[in-house]
């Protein structure tokens, strides 16, 4: 499975590079405001007033990371992330991708 972060304003059109966050998949919290709500096999979209909570929770998350790549990874998502947040008409999502058996 996989997991995709966007940034995009509310036409859908992206205003960052779409990019796979694949290893934080493994490492998302079910709890918490936004990112119990981020998995790997659905979609989740947080508007302009709740992306400073979302940023909270990515911080938070990156102090209880260990291995590299998963920090590496969420450390991008958070730069992007306060780039956007707060910003009126801005959506930042994650699209869950299953992958197919074939």
């Amino acid at each position: 499975m996989s997991l995709f972060f966007s940034v995009e304003d509310r036409e859908g059109e992206s205003l960052s590079e779409i990019f796979e966050v694949d290893s934080l998949g493994a490492v998302l919290p079910n709890s918490g405001i936004c990112l119990r709500f981020v998995r790997v096999d659905t979609d989740a979209s947080f508007n302009y007033l709740q992306t400073p909570a979302l940023l909270t929770e990515l911080e938070d998350l990156l102090t209880k990371l260990t291995r590299d790549k998963e920090i590496k990874e969420l450390e991008r998502v958070i730069k992007v992330c306060k780039k956007f947040a707060g910003k009126a008409g801005t959506f930042i999502r994650f699209y869950g991708e299953s992958r197919s058996e074939e």
